[in-house]
């Protein structure tokens, strides 16, 4: 099991690339299914049953279709099991890291009343997270710099977000 994940811990350590992943569909498939599974767990707390797996799934849809238009552009698309791989596996360990977080929010009513140590911590593993999809992009697209797979990985999570928030808006009176 742990061969199976050491890969990814690297890869959320910056010490290895999506190149060395497999360019396995069944390792995509598990990586699809663990980031569903961490992504409902980590949606629970916010919203209904139905909307934190139609949250998830937008999600998931959004980050592969994302990964598939920035390979094609850059003229690569035979990376996309790996880098589509790589992503969701360290999507997956950090919002297991960001379970305890989460799951500290879900009381509170106003800004205020969320302790400090949460709200760093959130911005921490926010940070950590965008700099290791950046990572990963810059690998998987032959950029030069983290920086500008970093600017790719907060593109996407504003897309997220925005489209979260349409998919919530559209759903809850």
């Amino acid at each position: 099991m742990y061969a199976l994940i050491k890969p990814f811990i690297q890869l959320t350590f910056m010490q290895k690339g999506p190149e060395d992943l497999p360019a396995s569909a069944m390792l995509l498939w598990l990586c699809v299914i663990a980031y569903l599974l961490v992504g409902l767990i980590v949606a629970l707390p916010f919203y209904p049953f139905q909307l934190a797996i139609l949250q998830t799934g937008l999600e998931l849809a959004l980050l592969a279709g994302y990964t598939a238009l920035l390979l094609s552009w850059r003229g690569v698309p035979g990376r996309f099991n790996q880098t589509l791989s790589a992503l969701l596996g360290v999507g997956v360990i950090l919002g297991l890291l960001m379970l305890p977080l989460v799951y500290n929010l879900r009381g509170a009513e106003t800004p205020t009343e969320i302790p400090v140590y949460i709200t760093v911590g959130y911005l921490v593993l926010l940070g950590w997270l965008l700099t290791t999809y950046g990572n990963i992009l810059r690998s998987a697209l032959g950029l030069q710099t983290v920086a500008g797979g970093v600017a790719l990985a907060v593109l996407y999570l504003m897309l997220a977000a925005i489209a979260g928030e349409m998919l919530y808006t559209a759903i809850m009176p």
